[in-house]
């Protein structure tokens, strides 16, 4: 079979009602599924998904490793661009980048925008800002206009891959998204950093990090658990940046109290660990972080010396402090972009490469999971 006939026969129709790949309980294994979740991990360029079941062992956990949802948008409102169709953008608040930069940049083409009221909220959490960027906020569109779905998750998408191998779906699924927080006319890197503090405040744990019914200023997580609810399925919402670190802190070489990072594509945080508690938050954009920066500044985050004025006006989102420890067991790393700081994190002490359940892509997804099992929902 030539390669042309091959990938003609890969073709498949999506299934396009929900209805089809409803989460659901084969007769007599309801308890087989009550112990399983499928933990989302949304970033900026993938989304890393894992199949946990108790059944089986974890490291032989089925995942996969996705384009996120907001790079597959971004290629479609490209397309739409190319062509030169205006767009409809519906659904519901999502995580932007990538998504944002293609509506931005359609619109330099000249060509028209449409959205929801909660699709444009992706764009800004201002909407006189998002009208005044030329996108046309709860009009309805002209024939012709190409309809854009905006969301964090794709579930139809992921429950037709795993039933095109036999795995249904689920009831519970995890999902971790970057959320700054609803903050209309104010900095969504100081609202971060609030809402963070106050999490760190309440306890630090990873239950104080996770939420069933996230609060509404944390308009992403609550757009995200709305979609899974009007699904059928039952949702726990996380911050990505906690979820990588406690899912890091699941490394059976770690020890605390610790110094965990997840160096991301995008972001950088940090965190200070302790008998499983956040006591310590910072967070800076990777790209302005050398080994010699994060050398000073986490040499000082762990004395308690980095302030929230000095990260802030570098263009960082912020640190926080609750306390601080008087020694290091060691210095917890993770993330994509790990090996381009690690030589900077070696005088602190002994560097683990944290790759819980022999994987460092998941660790947000191990993280996920062991929200899911402390909120009981094992």
């Amino acid at each position: 079979m030539g390669l042309k006939s091959f990938s003609a026969s890969l073709q498949f129709d999506r299934p396009k009602t929900w209805s089809w790949c409803k989460p659901r309980l084969k007769a007599g294994a309801a308890n087989f599924w009550d112990m399983s979740v499928l933990a989302v991990d949304v970033g900026a360029g993938t989304q890393d998904v894992l199949l946990f079941q108790e059944s089986q062992d974890a490291e032989g956990s089925l995942k996969m490793v996705l384009p996120s949802p907001t790079v597959v948008v971004a290629k479609r409102i490209e397309q739409c661009t190319q062509r030169g169709v205006g767009i409809y953008l519906d659904g519901w608040t999502m995580g932007g980048g990538s998504s944002v930069s293609a509506v931005l940049e359609h619109l330099r083409s000249g060509l028209p925008v449409y959205a929801t009221s909660a699709a444009a909220l992706t764009i800004n959490d201002d909407l006189s800002r998002v009208r005044a960027l030329g996108v046309r906020v709860g009009q309805m569109p002209p024939d012709g206009v190409e309809r854009i779905r905006m969301g964090d998750l794709d579930m139809i998408g992921l429950a037709w891959a795993f039933r095109l191998f036999g795995v249904d779906l689920p009831s519970d699924v995890a999902v971790a998204v970057q959320d700054h927080g609803f903050s209309p006319g104010a900095s969504n890197r100081i609202a971060r950093f609030r809402h963070m503090a106050r999490f760190i405040r309440q306890g630090g744990r990873v239950t104080n990090f996770s939420f069933c019914r996230p609060p509404e200023f944390l308009s992403r997580m609550a757009a995200a658990g709305l979609c899974l609810e009007g699904q059928g399925f039952s949702p726990l919402l996380m911050d990505t940046g906690p979820a990588a670190i406690f899912g890091a802190m699941q490394d059976e070489r770690v020890t605390q109290p610790a110094l965990a990072l997840n160096v991301g594509n995008g972001h950088t945080i940090a965190a200070l660990v302790d008998d499983d508690r956040i006591f310590g938050l910072f967070e800076h954009h990777t790209s302005s972080l050398s080994p010699s920066r994060i050398a000073d500044m986490m040499g000082r985050f762990v004395k308690g010396e980095l302030t929230q004025d000095e990260v802030f006006g570098d263009g960082g989102h912020g640190v926080y402090i609750e306390e601080v420890s008087d020694r290091l067991e060691c210095v917890v790393v993770t993330g994509p972009q790990r090996h381009r700081l690690k030589s900077g994190l070696s005088g602190l002490g002994d560097v683990v490469m944290a790759a819980p359940w022999g994987d460092m892509m998941i660790a947000g997804c191990v993280g996920l999971v062991e929200a899911w099992r402390c909120a009981g929902r094992r």
